[in-house]
């Protein structure tokens, strides 16, 4: 029985309904498109939201919450870490909403996380 396999049992036979997880974007949304048919149970993918409960991790000030600016605190904070994802990938998400707004492309959601038919996370 591999780590994927046990962690599967682990979870089915731990009497839980619903399943949080917090490993970070996007590893965390992998985690739950890939188990989804092995756990069938609501699972929620918080980002920080443990780190930020458990005080390891510093959120924003309430006037930069308020105004849509946390990304901005948190990228001050772990630049080398958030830098990509707020530089690269926001704008491409950006750019892929646009193009499917315009009905200029339609992803086929089955090739999102599987390019080349091998699990990316378990």
């Amino acid at each position: 029985m591999d780590e994927r396999d046990r962690l599967i049992r682990d979870i089915k036979h731990s009497g839980a309904r619903i399943v949080f997880v917090g490993l970070g974007c996007p590893r965390q949304e992998v985690f739950v498109y890939e188990f989804a048919k092995e756990l069938s149970m609501p699972m929620l993918a918080v980002g920080a939201a443990f780190a930020f409960h458990a005080g390891s991790v510093s959120q924003a000030p309430q006037w930069m919450q308020r105004r849509g600016l946390e990304w901005l605190y948190r990228m001050t904070r772990e630049p080398g870490r958030l830098w990509r994802r707020y530089a690269v990938l926001n704008p491409v998400y950006v750019f892929l909403i646009a193009l499917q707004w315009l009905k200029l492309h339609r992803p086929d959601a089955g090739d999102a996380f599987e390019p080349h038919g091998k699990r990316l996370y378990g």
